[in-house]
């Protein structure tokens, strides 16, 4: 749990710092996307990558934690297996949200 918190810790750090060159670029002139600064993109991209690459990790978890419990319940009482279903492609979900949020961060390359 902590080695996933220190990754989202590191994400949040890796934007906020994105963030500020991009600003700091805006300030001084209105760059046409192609003229960002090498660092500018490879900070977007770490992010992005990062915002996928975390829900991904923390889907994995989640799934199989589900996933092994879900097994058990369906060995006691086969009519649950929809339920069970349904419950382990219910994380699924925070990996689109990632890719939605590095879709908007390449956007903003």
């Amino acid at each position: 749990m902590k080695k996933i918190l220190w990754f989202f810790v590191i994400g949040l750090l890796l934007m906020f710092v994105a963030s500020n060159v991009m600003a700091k670029e805006e300030a001084a002139q209105t760059p046409k996307k192609s003229e960002r600064s090498d660092l500018a993109v490879g900070l977007l991209a770490l992010a992005a990558a990062l915002s996928v690459g975390t829900t991904a990790i923390a889907t994995g978890i989640a799934q199989s934690k589900i996933g092994a419990a879900g097994a058990g319940a369906i060995v006691e009482k086969p009519e649950l297996s929809g339920t069970i279903i349904v419950l382990i492609a219910i994380p699924e979900t925070m990996v689109i949200l990632g890719f939605v949020v590095a879709a908007i961060i390449i956007y903003a390359l």
